[in-house]
């Protein structure tokens, strides 16, 4: 059985416990999993998004973003290319050059803005 102290052993070994004891509050030195999504988050506000639940998630967004993440909101983030998917989410990472960003679709609930924001 593999036991957690052994699994703790593990990640120290491979350097992802080091940021825990070694300036957690410099985010140069923490691991790129604890720190939340840097950036701006573009929700779509069009009529299909907006009707299955963009306002919503816009919403849970200006609520939940955490420092360093603006929301922004656009009429149509995909061009009508998924508006059936909606209600769309643009994620445009600090750092990242578009002129294409990621797009995620059916973002409704507090728990999937959440997982976006990577704040738990």
């Amino acid at each position: 059985m593999y036991s957690k102290t052994k699994a703790i052993a593990t990640l120290y070994l491979f350097g992802v416990v080091q940021g825990f004891s070694t300036g957690m509050n410099n985010p140069r030195r923490s691991p790129s999993f604890l720190r939340a999504f840097e950036g701006t988050v573009v929700v779509c506000t069009g009529p299909t998004c907006s009707r299955t639940g963009g306002k919503g998630a816009l919403k849970f967004f200006k609520e939940l973003a955490p420092e360093g993440t603006t929301v922004e909101t656009m009429s149509c983030v995909s061009e009508c290319a998924e508006c059936g998917l909606g209600p769309n989410v643009e994620l445009r990472k600090k750092g990242d050059d578009g002129p294409f960003y990621p797009i995620k679709n059916r973002v409704k609930t507090e728990d999937d803005v959440k997982k976006i924001l990577e704040i738990e």
